[in-house]
């Protein structure tokens, strides 16, 4: 044990001096490390700088503020149009049928089904309707022209349907134009003409001016057609919403 301690104290200074550079080895090492980090920030921060510097001098390749503010109030706006529009029009919306195996034949079928129903209907609440307005004899020939006939028609079905439900005397007529498209909507107009009392006739618009439904009154032209009864013809618009797919 004695010979272990006199040989520390001999070379004591030695094993202090190891320690020491052992001390400032690893030190250097930690501050090369530190200072290579340190550099590695200052070149990312280098590059973020030349590029905004470089959106400076080249100011026809960089957003302006005034485009980026643009640019996020329209997507503002019509992100609240499309909730209003939800808000408003909360229903279940047509969703017609497709046809593939015999595109034409499977369509004629399906006005027969429900004109033979809608007709029924009628009869047992004592309503007058007329034929629907789609082609019951031939074959349509381009079937491309089928699915938005097929939309017209559920539409069609819709409006005949409020008619009735409303007590209406009698529809007089009702008629479907061409789907128009509006951003991320459409819309497919009715002229609508109906005969009743006022009460029937008032009750009937409001079955379509409803926040349940997805069809908008646009326009109302009543004549009196005898005593107590009138002929109201109505301009609606159906609002329907494009759906994403996937």
């Amino acid at each position: 044990m004695k010979k272990i301690l006199n040989f520390l104290k001999k070379y004591s200074l030695i094993f202090s001096l190891i320690i020491v550079a052992g001390i400032i080895g690893f030190g250097r090492f930690l501050n090369k490390k530190i200072n290579e980090e340190i550099k590695k920030k200052e070149q990312e921060i280098r590059t973020k700088y030349e590029e905004v510097k470089k959106y400076e001098t080249e100011k026809e390749k960089a957003p302006s503020p005034e485009l980026i503010g643009k640019l996020n109030k329209k997507k503002e706006f019509l992100e609240n149009q499309f909730e209003i529009m939800l808000n408003s029009f909360s229903t279940v919306y047509p969703q017609p049928p497709e046809f593939t195996r015999y595109p034409s034949i499977e369509f004629k079928e399906y006005i027969y089904f429900f004109e033979d129903k809608f007709q029924k209907m009628a009869k047992a609440k004592n309503i007058t309707i007329p034929s629907l307005p789609f082609p019951k004899t031939g074959l349509i020939e381009n079937v491309n022209l089928i699915p938005s006939l097929t939309l017209r028609f559920e539409v069609i079905k819709d409006v005949v349907k409020l008619a009735i439900d409303s007590g209406i005397t009698k529809i007089n007529n009702v008629i479907s134009g061409e789907p128009v498209p509006v951003m991320f909507y459409e819309t497919i107009p009715v002229k609508l003409s109906i005969t009743g009392t006022s009460n029937e006739i008032v009750r009937c618009i409001k079955y379509f001016d409803n926040p349940s439904s997805y069809f908008t009154v646009e326009n109302v032209s009543i004549t009196n057609y005898g005593e107590g009864i009138f002929i109201a013809d109505i301009d609606l618009n159906a609002i329907i919403l494009k759906k994403k797919k996937g």
